[in-house]
């Protein structure tokens, strides 16, 4: 969820930031008076949230929303809340702001929607996601090789999904261990752990480099996404991929499993196969090399165009 508030210059400086108040009303509320303090050509705003509070009172300024992937997506929603969560999208999308897309499948959600400016503004590697020539190309050494997921240890996630894949490898004496970056919700934290599965809690951007580049296959078990910069940031190092087979994903051409009983076979075919190893890389380093930090400029630049009337093209 969008907590704060963040004011850039013309050259992309921070300005500031500002805290968000408690209460949909009070942050819609929050946000308009911001914009009249401001008086800034455009309004990014990310997440389902954000896209709420600058939508659903037109503001005085173009508004380009990223929405990093929409809530009705989510795949435990019941029939009639979806539809609903569906339609309100549809109606703060009539509010005329510009839809920046992380990935096809979102830009065909926004299009579906009656959005007419849709700008793909693909996620990029983090900064901090550089691979050592050749360090990941060739077989793994030692009896255990380590399969590595990052994010919030939340539901959509599906951290169960992860719990269950170490749990198969173990039964099945895959040789596997099975780490989670990152922290989250407790009863979730301890389903991991009691499935074997190792929880850093928060790192740092830079430890948690260094905890991907030294592990063996990354494995992404989120339910739903917008596109994750983490799988980005693997490819980046030179994981063999893996993800689930969820519409975020499509045509990216990485290896998708659909159970963790795949996910656990996949994940030992990437550490014990080195053709197969080597392809799972080559597919990785292929989307880096069409989801990067320049298709990512070039796409705010566009995005920005767009909802200025051009005023905004540097």
């Amino acid at each position: 969820m969008s907590t704060g508030i963040e004011s850039t210059d013309g050259r992309g400086v921070y300005r500031g930031t500002a805290r968000l108040p408690d209460g949909t009303a009070a942050r819609v509320q929050a946000v308009r008076r911001t914009v009249d303090q401001l008086a800034p050509d455009v309004v990014h705003a990310h997440s389902s949230w954000a896209g709420l509070y600058t939508r659903v009172r037109r503001l005085p300024v173009p508004v380009v929303y990223q929405p990093h992937c929409y809530y009705f997506e989510r795949p435990n929603l019941v029939g009639p809340v979806r539809r609903s969560v569906r339609l309100l999208e549809r109606a703060l999308a009539a509010n005329g702001s510009v839809v920046a897309a992380v990935s096809p499948r979102e830009e065909l959600l926004a299009r579906s929607m009656g959005v007419r400016d849709v700008v793909r503004i693909p996620n990029a590697p983090s900064s901090a996601a550089v691979r050592e020539a050749g360090a990941r190309s060739g077989t793994p050494a030692g009896s255990h090789r380590t399969v590595t997921m990052v994010g919030r240890v939340v539901a959509q996630k599906d951290p169960r999904f992860f719990a269950e894949t170490a749990r198969v490898a173990q039964q099945l004496g895959l040789g596997l261990s099975f780490r989670w970056l990152g922290d989250g919700d407790q009863t979730l934290v301890r389903e991991l752990r009691d499935a074997g599965v190792e929880v850093t809690g928060w790192l740092t951007a830079d430890d948690v480099m260094r905890q991907m580049a030294a592990s063996d296959v990354y494995l992404h078990c989120a339910s739903y996404e917008g596109f994750p910069i983490s799988v980005l940031d693997a490819a980046r190092v030179g994981l063999p991929t893996i993800v689930r087979e969820i519409p975020a994903f499509e045509g990216a051409r990485l290896t998708a499993v659909g159970s963790p009983a795949e996910a656990a076979v996949a994940a030992h075919a990437a550490v014990v196969d080195p053709g197969r190893r080597l392809r799972m890389i080559e597919s990785g380093d292929r989307l880096v090399g069409e989801m990067d930090e320049s298709a990512l400029h070039d796409g705010v630049v566009t995005a920005y165009a767009m909802a200025t009337g051009g005023a905004l093209v540097s």
